[in-house]
């Protein structure tokens, strides 16, 4: 039995887009400089913890041409 992992940038994709909105973006760091991204969806209030690398994938898929959804930079 094989099973997908669905990343977290899936998650945030999926369900922003099911609702075609883009999502409010915040960034929590720590003093040491660990930093967290939290992407929460206007409508619901679902939100949803990125890490760096994760946040910047979201990022760069959010700025292709045509998007219609994702987080606004």
């Amino acid at each position: 039995m094989s099973t997908t992992t669905v990343s977290p940038v899936d998650h945030v994709r999926d369900h922003l887009c099911s609702k075609g909105l883009f999502g409010d973006v915040t960034e929590l760091c720590e003093m040491r400089g660990d930093c967290v991204w939290i992407v929460t969806c206007p409508d619901c209030g679902a939100q949803f913890a990125l890490d760096e690398d994760e946040y910047e994938e979201l990022l760069r898929w959010s700025q292709m041409p045509g998007q219609t959804c994702g987080v606004a930079f």
